[in-house]
């Protein structure tokens, strides 16, 4: 689980319909700190959620028209070899300019971290 990426689902501003930006913040838990990785499967996504498993995909889809996430197909192949069927990766675009900067302090330190530098 990412709390950057967590943070920066929660920061950016291109995402407004409410449903859309519940399942960008789920995925991001499941992305690595840098917002690579994440590979739930949309039934995960819709148990976490609370959604229908329908409507998860196309949110997913959605987002990816928007250009909020892009699918990982080199991590798709890597998994798929190592045994998981039909995996679909996604990265979370946290370079993308309508994010602001979110700062983040780690437990104990006086550095604040810009996620959209």
């Amino acid at each position: 689980m990412s709390a950057q990426a967590q943070a920066w689902a929660l920061a950016q501003q291109i995402v407004t319909e409410p449903t859309a930006r519940h399942v960008l913040l789920v995925l991001a838990g499941y992305a690595g700190q840098d917002g690579r990785g994440a590979h739930p499967t949309a039934a995960r996504l819709a148990q976490d959620t609370g959604l229908h498993e329908r409507t998860v995909r196309a949110k997913l889809v959605a987002l990816e028209a928007e250009n909020i996430i892009r699918r990982d197909r080199e991590l798709a192949a890597y998994l798929e070899r190592r045994g998981v069927p039909k995996a679909i990766c996604y990265d979370l675009m946290l370079d993308n300019d309508t994010a602001p900067p979110v700062p983040l302090v780690a437990v104990g330190a006086t550095q604040t971290m810009d996620l959209a530098a």
